[in-house]
């Protein structure tokens, strides 16, 4: 009897465990493989047929939604509109639908690009680099870079003066460490000398009135500590702002 039990008990054990392999099994296989996301720009095909309405994506936005027969196809500018001649009732063969789509993509990638300059400004290179990794491909980033060049919204210029500046006053950063991040974010040499000079003659800061600016807003932070640690604390904080040795001595020498 012991022997019938102990087998009936190993036969449930073994039909629970295939039970749950096999649940395990048809959850694994269930589900729905990751979304592949698509390259910016790259958009559906737009089919030929009809062109049924024309309607603002959102108020005020200059971007129409096309459908055509009966079912949105792309989303175009009020430009394009204009260009290509579509209202309601006009018939959409191959090379149309062609022009269409090709439309739909550029403004794709341009607005993309709308976006990155909303969240703060780049550079040339930067903007280029951030549609390519978004995968626009290379007409469309050249593209779009062009026109955002011709608008004024991409200025390596502004862009280098900007940041010069913010990191002149805001960050006590030396001469040479602005000239790095110049360089890292893609603005040539030339443009970011003229930008770190101009900045520096707005302002009226030389380089060491630049170091003595930044260790007095720093050493207000440093009060409570004794004078030894107040040095070494702010001949690092210099240091890392890429300041030379003989700058960081004078002023140290000037404010202890």
């Amino acid at each position: 009897m012991t022997d019938d039990r102990d087998s009936a008990d190993s036969n449930e054990s073994a039909a629970r465990g295939s039970r749950a392999r096999n649940a395990h099994g048809r959850d694994r296989h269930s589900r729905r493989p990751p979304k592949v996301k698509r390259p910016l720009g790259a958009v559906d095909q737009v089919p030929e047929g009809v062109v049924t309405g024309l309607s603002e994506r959102r108020a005020g936005s200059a971007r129409y939604v096309i459908c055509v027969n009966g079912q949105p196809a792309a989303t175009i500018s009020s430009e394009v509109i204009g260009t290509l001649g579509l209202r309601t009732g006009t018939r959409i063969d191959a090379a149309l639908a062609a022009a269409v789509q090709e439309a739909s993509g550029r403004l794709e990638v341009y607005d993309k690009a709308i976006a990155f300059l909303a969240a703060r400004a780049r550079s040339e290179r930067e903007m280029r680099t951030k549609l390519r990794l978004a995968g626009a491909n290379d007409a469309a980033v050249g593209e779009t870079v062009e026109r955002l060049l011709h608008l004024g919204l991409l200025d390596d210029a502004q862009y280098a003066r900007a940041l010069a500046h913010s990191r002149a006053v805001g960050g006590g950063m030396s001469r040479l460490r602005i000239a790095m991040e110049l360089q890292r974010r893609g603005v040539s040499r030339p443009v970011a000398d003229a930008a770190i000079a101009e900045t520096l003659e707005e302002v009226q800061l030389d380089e060491e009135g630049a170091a003595r600016a930044a260790a007095e807003k720093r050493l207000r932070a440093l009060r409570s500590l004794g004078p030894e640690v107040q040095r070494r604390r702010l001949y690092a904080f210099l240091a890392r702002r890429g300041y030379p040795h003989d700058v960081v001595s004078r002023v140290l020498r000037a404010l202890l």
